[in-house]
């Protein structure tokens, strides 16, 4: 992996009003460096991540799995991420690809992120508090284009996956007693 001497910094942020959901990446200056969205599906959610206009990656959740998994199609190689089952806090693995073994790991509350592989940080995550949007800051340890591709798709799917979460949990009638 090739590091830099200054790490670089990304953001991340949900678009406010979007209706499949919009993610952008940028970079400190505000220049969109990825585009996330939605696409319309029956049963899941693709979604493609976009660099300049054209597709990089699809994101797509496998059905029927008892652990989470997302097939991940990206212009060079394809991999999975598997997420787990039972966890106080938020666990993303890479399996396959370049980068196979590689985790993402959250705080507690899911306001801070490490992406790490073989003891090697790779990028760090702090949400932003007190903001209207879902947003984090990113520091990219290793700023090399497949390791920023790997960020981009993760926290794009962190999000994503949040988003849902806030979705379920909405959705979910209040028990009688706290009424």
């Amino acid at each position: 992996m090739t590091t830099t001497a200054a790490p670089k910094t990304l953001h991340i942020a949900r678009k406010l009003l979007s209706l499949l959901g919009k993610i952008e990446i940028t970079d400190d200056a505000g220049t969109i460096l990825y585009e996330s969205r939605a696409r319309w599906g029956w049963l899941s959610q693709p979604w493609s991540i976009t660099q300049d206009g054209r597709e990089v990656a699809t994101v797509t959740r496998k059905l029927w799995s008892f652990t989470p998994i997302w097939n991940v199609a990206t212009n060079e190689e394809p991999f999975i991420l598997r997420g787990k089952l039972w966890s106080w806090r938020r666990q993303i693995t890479v399996v396959g690809g370049r980068f196979d073994g590689a985790l993402l790991r959250g705080s507690l509350l899911d306001m801070d992120f490490e992406l790490a592989r073989h003891g090697q940080v790779i990028a760090r995550a702090q949400a932003k508090v007190l903001t209207l949007r879902t947003r984090h800051s990113i520091e990219l340890l290793d700023s090399s284009p497949p390791a920023q591709l790997l960020t981009a798709i993760l926290m794009t799917h962190l999000l994503a996956q949040k988003g849902e979460d806030n979705k379920m949990a909405a959705a979910e009638p209040t028990p009688p007693h706290l009424q």
